[in-house]
């Protein structure tokens, strides 16, 4: 059974050692201070049988807009369609009226994460991360956003 819930201390922790990519592995290894996502009002954990195994959330960028990031731990594929399903639901419910994602141009897990909750990408538009890695954005209308 999925369950969403605000985040508790620890739960990044425990999604992201879960992770199945290494890089998102070594960020959680390093000690980065994830306190600031957390703290969100939009910051949501989902559990599977107890166990946090995704975090999302929004950035607010103010007049309706916000980037959404997320967290994603090891999801067994039974449960992957209701966790897409829990946190579209979640998404629809926010504010926001135009929401982007970013994700890492190679990184091909997000995009196909982002393509399942109903972003679409835009395209001719480079975006970069600090270290040079291109991203891709995607943005999702809100139609129930206010």
């Amino acid at each position: 059974m999925i369950e969403v819930r605000a985040p508790e201390p620890g739960d990044l922790e425990t999604i992201g050692r879960e992770a199945r990519e290494e890089w998102v592995r070594d960020r959680f290894r390093t000690g980065v201070d994830f306190s600031p996502l957390m703290d969100k009002p939009n910051t949501h954990v989902a559990l599977i049988d107890g166990q946090p195994v995704a975090a999302g959330g929004f950035i607010d960028r103010g007049n309706g807009n916000a980037i959404a990031w997320s967290v994603l731990g090891r999801v067994d594929e039974r449960h992957f369609v209701g966790l897409v399903r829990a946190f579209r639901k979640y998404m629809k419910a926010t504010p926001y009226r135009w929401i982007e994602a970013h994700c890492i141009a190679t990184f091909h897990q997000s995009h196909r994460w982002v393509k399942c909750l109903g972003f679409v990408p835009v395209n001719g538009e480079r975006c970069f991360t600090p270290d040079g890695r291109e991203f891709r954005k995607y943005v999702f209308r809100n139609h129930n956003g206010s």
